[in-house]
């Protein structure tokens, strides 16, 4: 095996005196089989090979690596590396290579589980726990929510206390208005209001559990918006098309796309929600979709438009690979037959815009587009936050435009009158 992917004689030396060359021939083996390019394996293995070496060097032999061997070596070695070529020094490629070899290492036995030794619980990271298990059962945030008011909560915390003891109770109304002041000096307008609303929805919680004075939160500043939300952008019916219109449907990649495109802008779906889809979620008799995993949390049931079946229907019985698992959209490079994420299919949208010379970047425009034409066409809001899956109209209005120019063009002449 390695002889066919290695032909220089020197690889093959340089190798055989490396404390990895054990387990050389699997890993290239089981790489291959998760379609990664030979080109691909061979930076991989040019970068555990330098990886084994800087071990050497220390005395590490394969069973004691640790996480912080591959944290030293990717954040204090590469900076400063000096080892003769042929070495691989680039961040993400060293990054990605050890990635795929810890993960090789522990399926296979040789290190520890787990691998990494949990450091206990701090008070501030029970208390974040206990903020979020509020946010998921209480208000039923989504995971994504969830996140950032923990990141927020965090944050706070480190700058009150630092790694004392956290004296909540002596918390006072100057505390919040200088970190907000603090924090307001580097965000811009947006990221202000995520900071102010992350605090307050912390700071409720606090006083929810008696943790702090009562009517601390209305120490929290309201930053001034006043110019509202900006208009979000919205493709009209020719560039639609002719976004549509990008992908190849010869390919089993085009057919894939494609239908995770219709799926964004005919049932204005989220990406996560399209990454999530499993062949369980589609009903071909009455030709809808079962959505489980949502933002919010609720399931929605939504029609499926019978030339987004056709698309779905295409790619899975000429573009889809055969996979052990149930999701409908996978990858088509290494890791091979692996369901795609959210951010895959971010990117997917983002290069369709590119091949389409339309001045759009995110899958979110599919959405909105989506809302603003079946306003256009008479359809309530109501029902348009129904099948948005928001849980206030607020929410759909951004979403759902009345454009100015619309209204400038449908406004009647003011009427003139004799002298």
């Amino acid at each position: 095996m390695l002889k066919q992917l290695f032909i220089r004689a020197g690889s093959h030396r340089r190798r055989a005196a490396n404390q990895f060359n054990i387990i050389f021939e699997p890993f290239a083996r089981e790489l291959l089989a998760r379609g990664y390019a030979r080109n691909t394996i061979h930076h991989y293995f040019d970068a555990v090979e330098h990886f084994g070496t800087w071990l050497q060097c220390r005395r590490v032999t394969l069973r004691k690596i640790r996480p912080v061997h591959v944290r030293e070596f990717l954040g204090r070695h590469l900076l400063r590396c000096r080892c003769p070529r042929p070495t691989v020094k680039t961040l993400n490629t060293c990054s990605a290579a050890l990635t795929q070899l810890i993960q090789f290492l522990r399926l296979h036995g040789y290190l520890p589980e787990p691998w990494e030794r949990i450091p206990p619980l701090t008070q501030a990271d029970r208390l974040i726990l206990a903020f979020d298990q509020h946010l998921q059962r209480v208000h039923g945030l989504s995971a994504a929510t969830r996140h950032h008011r923990r990141a927020y909560a965090k944050v706070f915390l480190s700058w009150r206390f630092g790694r004392r003891d956290l004296r909540l109770r002596a918390l006072r109304p100057p505390d919040i208005l200088r970190y907000v002041s603090l924090r307001a000096q580097t965000l811009k307008a947006s990221g202000i209001q995520d900071v102010t609303a992350g605090l307050r929805s912390f700071l409720r919680f606090l006083e929810f559990t008696g943790r702090i004075r009562p009517g601390l939160v209305l120490a929290v500043p309201h930053p001034a918006t006043p110019h509202g939300f900006p208009p979000s952008k919205v493709l009209d019916e020719p560039s639609r098309r002719k976004f549509l219109h990008s992908f190849d449907r010869a390919s089993a990649v085009g057919r894939r796309d494609l239908a995770i495109a219709l799926c964004l802008s005919e049932l204005a779906l989220r990406a996560n929600e399209v990454a999530f889809l499993t062949l369980d979620d589609v009903d071909w008799r009455s030709l809808t979709l079962h959505l489980r995993q949502t933002k919010q949390g609720r399931e929605r049931l939504l029609p499926l438009p019978a030339h987004v079946a056709k698309a779905l229907a295409n790619y899975l019985e000429h573009g889809r690979p055969a996979v052990s698992h149930r999701g409908i959209f996978v990858r088509h490079r290494a890791p091979f037959g692996q369901p795609l994420q959210g951010p895959h299919v971010r990117v997917i949208i983002r290069r369709a815009f590119i091949r389409s010379d339309l001045d759009c970047s995110g899958a979110y425009i599919l959405r909105h587009s989506w809302a603003t034409r079946a306003h256009r066409q008479g359809t309530n809001l109501k029902l348009i936050a129904d099948i948005l899956g928001h849980r206030s109209l607020n929410t759909t209005t951004r979403y759902a435009q009345v454009h100015v120019e619309e209204l400038r063009q449908a406004a009647l002449p003011w009427p003139r009158t004799k002298p």
